[in-house]
């Protein structure tokens, strides 16, 4: 037989209790500075990391693009399909022509950095601009072709010469602003350039006021896509040198 004994608690014993867990103010408020400091230092790297994605993913529409228009130049004689300074019918647009050379060429007609592009495809517009020198014949006043576009082949340096722009945030959004104004760049001066292409349009952060920090994508005639900062732009256009026009034509003044 087994027997139970029982010892009295003494008189004054206090029982243990099981130590706290949960956080105190100070340390909840601790762990919360903490967490904000770690994303403060983190955020900027994932901004910068989204917006190279972006800028990676313009630079593959621009070349995708470069296909079609090349592809179709050989079609129509080393010519470029028109601009809206040349016709007022949409289809014949080159934004439109290059539907049966390039896939999808809806979607890749629109940067994914360009704050615009849900107006333009809307619209039916393009986050990227012709150079009208390339594209847009010089006629007089009676509409006398004094210089006509070049064809491709007839472009002496094409990896040195500009074929499509990133479009301007101010730039109209229909499908008729497809081309740039590059011919009057120095007279109009940075101004007129600001107002065609957006030379900033790849950058961490808010613009500055007169657009020349970060960078844009350019597509040459040669295919190739190459960035250039815009602080470089604004510069050439300062020193007169009209970086639109092909290299063989550029005459920068002194």
């Amino acid at each position: 037989m087994f027997h139970f004994i029982f010892w009295p608690r003494k008189a004054g014993a206090r029982l243990v209790k099981a130590p706290k867990t949960a956080f105190t103010l100070i340390e909840l408020l601790v762990v919360i500075a903490i967490i904000g400091l770690l994303a403060s230092m983190l955020m900027p790297a994932l901004s910068r990391a989204s917006g190279k994605a972006r800028q990676v993913k313009c630079i593959s529409n621009l070349r995708q693009l470069g296909l079609g228009l090349v592809m179709y130049a050989d079609d129509f004689d080393g010519r470029l399909p028109q601009t809206a300074h040349q016709t007022l019918n949409t289809n014949e647009l080159w934004v439109r022509k290059l539907g049966p050379y390039v896939g999808g060429s809806e979607a890749i007609r629109l940067c994914p950095s360009d704050p615009q592009r849900m107006q333009r495809q809307q619209n039916g517009g393009s986050s990227y601009l012709l150079n009208d020198f390339l594209a847009v014949s010089v006629v007089d006043s009676f509409g006398r072709v004094l210089q006509r576009a070049p064809r491709m082949d007839q472009l002496r340096e094409p990896s040195q010469t500009y074929f499509l722009f990133e479009s301007s945030d101010t730039y109209g959004l229909s499908p008729f602003s497809d081309h740039t104004h590059s011919r009057t760049w120095l007279s109009s001066g940075w101004e007129g350039v600001i107002a065609d292409i957006q030379p900033d349009r790849h950058l961490a952060g808010a613009p500055n006021e007169d657009h020349t920090q970060g960078s844009a994508n350019y597509l040459y005639a040669d295919g190739h896509v190459g960035a250039l900062e815009a602080g470089q732009v604004y510069e050439w256009i300062e020193q007169g040198l009209n970086f639109a026009q092909p290299p063989e034509f550029r005459i920068a003044n002194p």
